[in-house]
Formats: structure tokens, sequence, C-alpha cells
């Protein structure tokens, strides 16, 4: 996805380049595109429990503040096809069930969400309000720290004294919506909740360089609820 964006960036600034200023001006000015920026936090529902030398482990993921910026370009008026990149901590936290008291090893992990998504517009708003669905495919890269990294060597990984902690890359979907409050010809406020669904990372363990397991499956729900402002480029 990364790549056919700055393809298309790319080509774009040639075709302005090559033409005129006044053709310049006519393409920028036909453009219809609404650009958004939003943030708040998500919750990364993915609790597990497993054994580790006979002992047994509880994982989660921590709460943690997400920021979203996107594009969205409108197809009639009640659907809008949209890319989006979100960003944000949601880190992992490792505890001994076995040891009183419970307290937890932290390993801080970093969640980049790349996006496609279709969004279809209700055609009616209420009270001012308008709201909207969404469903889409997106590319989730759950990437350790290095301080993830140095914890994992230094301290290990469950019941190992030592491990790698690995990114883990994977595909998932998004469900969703939200409300859009229109506040001037060009400004509109936006309200979203939306859910990533993945399979369960597991951070490349085992690997080569530790024996140590993860062994998790199943569902990972990263729900986002996000605030923002979208603003509207092009004609009105």
């Amino acid at each position: 996805m990364m790549k056919k964006t700055v393809q298309g960036l790319m080509a774009l600034a040639v075709l302005l380049l090559s033409t005129g200023a006044a053709q310049a001006r006519d393409i920028v000015k036909d453009l219809q595109l609404d650009v958004f920026v939003l943030g708040g936090g998500s919750t990364l529902v993915d609790a597990q429990y497993w054994n580790s030398a006979d002992r047994l482990y509880h994982s989660r993921f921590d709460l943690g503040p997400k920021f979203t910026l996107g594009v969205a370009v409108p197809y009639g008026k009640f659907l809008t096809i949209e890319t989006a990149y979100s960003y944000g901590p949601n880190n992992l936290v490792v505890t001994n069930t076995n040891v009183f008291p419970h307290v937890g090893v932290l390993y801080p992990v970093r969640d980049y969400i790349g996006s496609l998504s279709a969004v279809f517009h209700a055609p009616v708003s209420l009270f001012h309000l308008r709201p909207y669905a969404e469903g889409g495919v997106e590319y989730d890269r759950f990437s350790p720290t290095p301080a993830a990294v140095t914890t994992g060597l230094n301290r290990g990984f469950a019941a190992v004294s030592t491990a790698e902690i690995n990114p883990n890359d994977k595909l998932g979907i998004s469900v969703g919506g939200g409300l859009d409050r229109k506040l001037t010809k060009r400004l509109t406020f936006r309200i979203d909740l939306r859910d990533h669904v993945t399979s369960s990372p597991a951070f490349g363990l085992p690997n080569s360089y530790s024996p140590a397991d993860y062994p998790v499956s199943g569902r990972a729900n990263n729900i986002e609820y996000t605030a923002g402002i979208v603003f509207h480029l092009g004609k009105l």
C-alpha cells in the first residue's frame, strides 16, 4: 500500500510539472478530497492464558492513545472510499499467576495500521448529525520498541530467561461507524468508533534465538475510539 501511494504521488508531481500553471490550477480545482485528522484511544482485547515450565502465565494489552490521518474520496452522495494511517501504543503485559503479588513484566509495543475502507453515509441527518458505517481491509504491524527487545534479552519471556521479541505483521479487517457534524462549508467534526480485527500476535516466538514460546491463537480486537476534524478540499 505504501509503495503504491508513493508511486501515485510521484506520478501526480510529474503531471503537475509537465502542464502549464493554468492547467495545474484546473486539475487541483477539480479535486474532491476530504482530509481528516483524529485522536483518541484504543483498547486491544486479546487476553491469553498459557503454560510455560508448568507455570500458568497471563498476558494482556494496555489501553493506549491512538492517532489517525487519512484521505477520503467521494463517490456519489452516500459513498466514500478512504485510506488511513493509524498509530499508537498498546503495551503487552505478561504475568506469572503463580507468584504473589501479581506483578507483570511490561513489553512496550507500538501498533501501526494502514487501512482501505468503504464508508456509507446515511441519506438523512438527525439534529445536524449524520451517521455512517464503514468496513474495509488493513495491514497491521505490532512492533516491540527497543525497550521491549532489551527487556526480552535481559529478563526473558515467561519462564525462559532470555528471548528475542520481533515485530508481527498481520492482515485484518475493520468495521465500525460514527457521526459527522457539519461546522462550516469546509470543516466537519467527526466521532469515530472502529474495531480493527486480526489474529493474535505472537511476536515471532519461538525462534532460532530462544525457545521462549507464546502459544496464543484466536482473534485480537483493537477497538479504536477517536474524534477530530475533516477538511474538504475542492469545489463546494
